[in-house]
């Protein structure tokens, strides 16, 4: 009998410790389950954000280069543009002209020296005068210094190393035209007479040549500002080119009248 109930009391005990044990188990094996799930929550999201990320990055990169590709397509459909345009101009001028494009500036002498496309190749010589289409002028754009095989440099309006018979379209005083510089980017007429009125603002300068290769009558630019030296039978006149060098891309060589 004793021993009847000695056993049940153990048995009582042991459930009692496995039922105590149990609940205080519960707890971490809940916390161990609940971890393993969200670790396994966080790294399934990881991997999603990280091809997410990955896709996002793939799409930014075609994008890129499609809008680069665009870019490419309407800046070469504006140069066809400006070229169709040149080329129906050149049919209609009293010259005969070639049509270039500018393919680089004179490095540390930018826009006093510009380098074209067309040499000796094309017909082009030593000091043909070019000229450009800008802001509906045609206007000169400089002279021809250096012919290679496919290529010309030409020396601008505003280089001090250019020299050109000049006329004032008001007065037709003639004098000599010759650049400042790119810091200026002006040229001067110098020789006109002291006493010739000049209108500030207004007035045009144009080419005079007698050579059969040099038209007179092209346009430059127009007089910004005059000055008048002391002791000096002459006055100057400072002159901004009418072709702005920096916003062409073509030209058109006069090859002959």
């Amino acid at each position: 009998m004793i021993f009847l109930v000695f056993n049940s009391i153990n048995q009582y005990i042991n459930y009692s410790i496995k039922f105590i044990g149990n609940i205080l188990l519960y707890p971490i094996i809940l916390i161990s389950q609940t971890t393993s799930q969200t670790i396994d929550s966080i790294t399934s999201n990881w991997e999603n954000f990280t091809k997410n990320l990955e896709k996002i990055k793939r799409l930014e990169k075609e994008n890129q280069e499609l809008r680069k590709k665009a870019s490419l397509v309407d800046y070469y459909e504006t140069e066809n543009r400006k070229l169709s345009i040149l080329l129906n101009l050149s049919q209609s001028l009293p010259y005969r002209v070639e049509v270039a494009n500018i393919i680089s500036g004179g490095f540390d002498s930018s826009e006093e020296i510009i380098i074209i496309d067309k040499g000796t190749a094309h017909g082009i010589t030593k000091n043909m005068p070019v000229i450009a289409y800008f802001l509906g002028n045609i206007a000169l754009v400089g002279i021809v210094r250096e012919t290679y095989l496919t290529t010309s440099i030409v020396e601008t309006l505003i280089s001090p190393n250019i020299n050109i018979g000049v006329f004032l379209e008001t007065s037709q005083e003639v004098g000599v035209l010759s650049g400042n510089g790119k810091i200026n980017g002006t040229a001067t007429v110098r020789y006109l007479s002291e006493n010739v009125n000049i209108k500030v603002g207004t007035e045009k300068v144009y080419t005079f040549s007698k050579s059969i290769n040099y038209p007179s009558g092209i346009l430059i630019g127009t007089v910004m500002l005059t000055k008048k030296r002391e002791r000096s039978r002459f006055q100057e006149a400072i002159v901004k080119p009418t072709i702005d060098i920096k916003n062409i891309s073509s030209v058109m060589v006069i090859k002959s009248k």
